[in-house]
């Protein structure tokens, strides 16, 4: 019989530890996002696009109110900020965040206790806010939280600029992926978020996705516990 949420099945069969094993090495050769630096992030003093080396930065972490009710729920959706981002958004509403990285260095183990406390203070979920360029670093902090007792699912909350091959690693790790699509014309993601082919790259990534998880199913309360939720993107004119 299958455990909820997905990660405890690849924790009790080795895998998670092997995924997180797999993610390292790539970190190693940093292709962790479309960008495909080829930076050796393992050694800290080197940095790839995204300004982030051996260890994730976290800006803040709190019961969050304000995301989609399903996301949220009545309690709150265990939302984790990270510093940095591998898009350059002009129109960023978090600048000091994704753009000058103010946060706090957090080992593994720091994350995981962040992890941890989300979920003692009730948090339906745990929200990855900007992920996608320090998914090795998440999902060792996951494993150790996980070891700890961390047993709420995991919000995948992107822009999409994602790379398949780190999506695969979340492949029973992530329940629900919330999505954020911007643009579908690739002359604004150039213009305005500084990325390459921004509409190919987000639609297979979100095909991924929703191969992974499917269409978003809620319980009897309404709260999330499985699929994708994508958002789109409105800007003025």
């Amino acid at each position: 019989m299958k455990k909820y949420p997905s990660y405890l099945n690849l924790y009790e069969s080795g895998e998670l530890e092997k995924r997180v094993e797999k993610a390292l090495e790539m970190l190693r050769r940093c292709n962790i996002c479309p960008h495909n630096c080829g930076v050796n992030r393992l050694e800290d003093s080197k940095k790839g696009y995204c300004k982030v080396g051996r260890y994730a930065v976290v800006a803040d972490y709190f019961p969050h109110l304000g995301e989609e009710f399903p996301i949220r729920g009545y309690r709150g959706s265990g939302t984790i900020f990270f510093s940095y981002c591998n898009m350059r958004c002009v129109y960023c509403q978090n600048y000091d965040v994704s753009h000058l990285g103010v946060g706090r260095i957090m080992k593994p183990e720091d994350l995981a206790e962040v992890m941890l406390e989300l979920q003692e203070e009730g948090c339906h979920n745990i929200n990855l806010v900007s992920p996608s360029h320090v998914v090795p670093q998440i999902l060792e902090a996951l494993l150790i939280a996980v070891e700890k007792g961390l047993r709420i699912p995991i919000v995948y909350n992107t822009s999409s600029f994602d790379s398949l091959e780190t999506l695969k690693l979340l492949d029973g790790i992530v329940d629900i992926y919330l999505a954020d699509l911007k643009y579908l014309n690739k002359e604004y993601g150039r213009k305005y978020s500084k990325v390459k082919d921004y509409p190919s790259v987000a639609k297979e990534a979100i095909k991924e996705m929703y191969r992974q998880v499917g269409n978003l199913k809620v319980d009897e309360r309404g709260i999330a516990v499985r699929g994708l939720l994508v958002r789109h993107l409105v800007l003025p004119n």
